[in-house]
C-alpha cells in the first residue's frame, strides 16, 4: 500500500526520501533569477538535486491520482520492457483499439475492444466508486484548479467528442434544420457557449455525443426495451468516462444551488438526451418529472422552450404513453404566406398528400385531423430539402413546433376522449389498423425533421411498438380489404426505415411481400402511386423506400414462386 500524505507529511514537513545520503534537503528554485530570459539557459547540474526535485515532484502526482482511485505502476513493480519507437496516434473520436481488463461480470466485451495493441488499459474504480479509464493524459493534472469543465478528461478524447459532435451528429440529427450554414453555427455555438457558462450542460452535450458515436459505430449491444441498465449495453470507454462526469456535475449543481434556477434546468437536459439515445427512459421520465416540477418556478428561456418540448414528446414516444409533461408554449398557425410558399403544384403527386387517408372510415376523426396536419409538415419538409436557401430561420422555428406540438398531440389524444375503451390500467384500446396508422404517423416524425437513428435506444423502443401494432392487424386479417391493405403497404414501408439493420426489418419486409402479393402490384411506380396519398416526403425517403421494394420483390419471387405471370420490378 502506498503512502499516503498524512503518512508522508510530519509537523516538521515532508519526510527525507529513503534513497537521500543525509537528511538534510538542498532545494534549487530554478525561477530565483533577475535574467528571466536566462532561466531557459539554466540547468541544475547537482545530480542529486535533479533527483531530489523529480522525486518530490512525483510524490505529489502520485498523492493526487491515488485520491482520485487511480494508481500509477511504478518501475519497481514491473520489469522494464524493451524501448520501441513512438508512434503518433490519431485521437479523431477514440477509434483506435483500446484492450479492456476481463469485466468482473463476466460479460465478453465486443472483439473490437478486446483487441489492442501492447498498451493496456485497466479499468478501476474510483473514490466515488464510479467506472474509470486510464486513456492517457487528463486535463486535470496541468489544471490544478478545476477551471476547466472537462478537466477530468483526456483532452484527446474531450475534443474527438466535440467534433463528431459537430461534424456527425448534429447534421445527421437535425438533418432538415441545417441545410444552411448559419444554422450550423448557431448549434454549435449553442454548445461551446454551454462549456463556459454551464459545465455540467457541456458535458451532458458530451455524453450525448459519445452515445451517439457509440450507437453509429456499432460499439454496443441491443438497445431494444428491457429491464437492464443500458449504460451497461454501451461498450465505448469513452461513454463511460464522460456520462459518468456529467452525472457527477449535475447532482453537484442540484447539491450546491439552494434557489432553483436555468443553470439547473439546463443541466438535466444532457442526462436526458443521454438517456432517451441508449434507451434507459424510466431514467429519462424520472428527470422530466423533476423538470416539470422546476418549470413551475421559474420562468423558461428561449433556448429551454425549444429543447424541452422536444426532449418530452421523444421520451414519451420511446415510452408510448402520454407526454410526461404538459406543452410548455402557446400554440399558433403556420402563417398563411409559408403555407402558399411551400404548397406544391396542383398537378404533382405532391398535391395528393393526405387525401387517401379520407377513404378510411375506421379512423377516428381526431386522427384524421392531425394526419391532415401532417401533411403541411410533410410539404414543410420537402420544400427546405428542396431549397434549403430560401427557407427562412423562422420557417425552420416554425416546422420544429409544428412537428413537436403533432408529436404531443399523436400520444395525448386517444387519453383525452372516452370513445376507446379503457383495460385494467387505464389504457386506452385502439382498433388494429389506427394503431398501425397513429405508430406509422410517428414514425414519419422520426424521418424529419429530427432524425432518429434505428439503432438507438428511441428507435428501437419506437420499432418495439410498430411491430406489436402490425400483428395485433395481422390477427384481424377478416379486416383486409382494399383501403386498409393500402394504408398497411404505406405503413410498412414507413417501419422498415425506421428499422434499418434491425432484427425487426425482415418481418416488415416479408409482411410487405403478402400485402403487395394481395394487392397484385408489380412495379415501384404502382407502390410510389399508392403512398402519395398517404404521408411522403420523396426527398427523404425515395431512394430507402425503393430500395426495400427490391428486397420485396426477392421475397416474393421466394414466397409464391408460381406468380410468373406477374412481371416485378
Amino acid at each position: 500500500m502506498r503512502p499516503t500524505s498524512r503518512d508522508t507529511d510530519t509537523v516538521d514537513g515532508p519526510r527525507p526520501s529513503l534513497q537521500a545520503p543525509s537528511a538534510t534537503l538542498n532545494f534549487t528554485f530554478v525561477n530565483q533569477a533577475e535574467d528571466l530570459v536566462s532561466l531557459y539557459q539554466r540547468k541544475i547540474v547537482n545530480k542529486e538535486q535533479r533527483h531530489t526535485i523529480r522525486s518530490h515532484v512525483m510524490q505529489r502526482i502520485r498523492q493526487v491520482e491515488l485520491a482520485q482511485g487511480r494508481k500509477r505502476s511504478s518501475g519497481r513493480e514491473h520489469p522494464k520492457a524493451p524501448s520501441k519507437p513512438k508512434a503518433r496516434r490519431k485521437s479523431a473520436d477514440s477509434e483506435s483499439a483500446v484492450s479492456n481488463e476481463p469485466d468482473p461480470k463476466g460479460k465478453g466485451a465486443d472483439d473490437a475492444l478486446t483487441r489492442a495493441h501492447s498498451a493496456r488499459v485497466t479499468l478501476t474504480r474510483s473514490s466515488r466508486q464510479s467506472p474509470r479509464l486510464d486513456l492517457g493524459l487528463a486535463v486535470h493534472e496541468f489544471d490544478p484548479f478545476d477551471t476547466l469543465p472537462t478537466n477530468t478528461l483526456p483532452h484527446q478524447s474531450s475534443e474527438s467528442l466535440l467534433q463528431y459532435c459537430f461534424d456527425v451528429m448534429l447534421p445527421l440529427t437535425f438533418s432538415v434544420e441545417v441545410k444552411q450554414t448559419r444554422d450550423r453555427l448557431v448549434r454549435q455555438g449553442l454548445v461551446l457557449s454551454s462549456k463556459i457558462s454551464n459545465p455540467a450542460t457541456f458535458l451532458g452535450f458530451l455524453a450525448t455525443a459519445a452515445a451517439h458515436r457509440a450507437v453509429m459505430y456499432g460499439r454496443h449491444r441491443d438497445l431494444a426495451p428491457s429491464n437492464d441498465n443500458h449504460d451497461d449495453l454501451i461498450l465505448d470507454p469513452d461513454y463511460v468516462r464522460v456520462k459518468h462526469e456529467a452525472t457527477v456535475a449535475v447532482r453537484q449543481i442540484f447539491h450546491q444551488r439552494a434557489i432553483v434556477d436555468e443553470q439547473m434546468l439546463e443541466a438535466c437536459f444532457g442526462l436526458i438526451s443521454t438517456a432517451t439515445v441508449v434507451g434507459n427512459f424510466e431514467e429519462a421520465r424520472l428527470h422530466l418529472k423533476i423538470l416539470d416540477r422546476i418549470t413551475a418556478q421559474i420562468e423558461l428561456s428561449e433556448q429551454a422552450l425549444k429543447w424541452l418540448p422536444i426532449a418530452n414528446v421523444k421520451v414519451s414516444v420511446a415510452l408510448f404513453e402520454r407526454p410526461v409533461m404538459p406543452l410548455l408554449y402557446h400554440r399558433e398557425t403556420i402563417p398563411d404566406a409559408i403555407l402558399q410558399r411551400i404548397s406544391p403544384d396542383p398537378s404533382s403527386q405532391l398535391a395528393r398528400l393526405g387525401k387517401s387517408f379520407v377513404q378510411l372510415d375506421q379512423l377516428s376523426d381526431r386522427l384524421r385531423q392531425l394526419l391532415s396536419t401532417q401533411t403541411d409538415i410533410c410539404d414543410l419538409c420537402a420544400a427546405k430539402m428542396a431549397d434549403s436557401q430560401s427557407a427562412s430561420t423562422w420557417e425552420a422555428a416554425i416546422l420544429v413546433k409544428k412537428s413537436t406540438e403533432l408529436e404531443f398531440d399523436l400520444l395525448a389524444y386517444p387519453y383525452e376522449t372516452d370513445i376507446f375503451p379503457r383495460d385494467a390500467r387505464d389504457e386506452p384500446q385502439l382498433p388494429a389498423l389506427e394503431g398501425v396508422i397513429r405508430l406509422a404517423a410517428l414514425g414519419m416524425l422520426s424521418v424529419a425533421p429530427h432524425t432518429i437513428m434505428p439503432a438507438t435506444g428511441n428507435g428501437r423502443a419506437l420499432t418495439y411498438h410498430q411491430k406489436r401494432a402490425i400483428e395485433k392487424w395481422v390477427l384481424e386479417r377478416h379486416l383486409w380489404h382494399a383501403e386498409a391493405l393500402h394504408v398497411v403497404c404505406w405503413a410498412l414501408l414507413v417501419f422498415i426505415q425506421n428499422s434499418l439493420k434491425q432484427k425487426e426489418e425482415a418481418f416488415f419486409k416479408e409482411l410487405l411481400a403478402q400485402v403487395t402479393h394481395d394487392l397484385w402490384l408489380s412495379k415501384w411506380e404502382d407502390v410510389e402511386t399508392i403512398v402519395y396519398g398517404y404521408l411522403y416526403i420523396p426527398g427523404l425517403q425515395s431512394s430507402i423506400w425503393k430500395t426495400a421494394w427490391s428486397d420485396v420483390c426477392q421475397l416474393r419471387a421466394q414466397l409464391y414462386p408460381h406468380a410468373e405471370h406477374r412481371n416485378l420490378k
